[in-house]
């Protein structure tokens, strides 16, 4: 596999990661405490993957501007959104995971048909000779 090819694993990896985390926060419910809001107790792992998942995820999606098309690029985090979702509807079958799980599905979907929207407004606005 090509450096790129180790990139994308590793972005969809850790944005699984990520959204699983939400679909376990989703599934755990938050408790309110005196500095705002945290998962309960048991909701270690969920935290850990939740910011750790974020972190890859975000320096591996930020690594392949460069070589791969934007609208690519955007095609990792989804894969990671549509995990949550799976994710969310097997923790379970109630209300909140039904909302969870659309939610999920939303940025699923939506983040790799706005970025090319995204792109063709910036290039609009910058003129035809700037780089997609």
């Amino acid at each position: 596999m090509t450096n790129t090819a180790w990139r994308v694993a590793l972005g969809v990896a850790a944005s699984s990661a990520f959204f699983w985390a939400v679909a376990g926060a989703v599934d755990m419910g938050l408790e309110r405490t005196r500095k705002g809001y945290a998962l309960p107790d048991g909701g270690e792992w969920y935290t850990f993957a939740l910011f750790a998942g974020f972190v890859v995820a975000y320096v591996s999606v930020a690594s392949l501007t460069d070589t791969a098309a934007e609208r690519h690029a955007a095609l990792v985090p989804a894969a990671g959104a549509w995990c949550g979702v799976v994710s969310c509807l097997l923790l379970g079958q109630q209300t909140r995971h039904w909302v969870g799980a659309a939610v999920l599905a939303l940025i699923g979907t939506g983040l790799p048909l706005l970025v090319p929207l995204r792109s063709r407004a910036r290039r609009a606005r910058w003129g035809a000779d700037a780089s997609p």
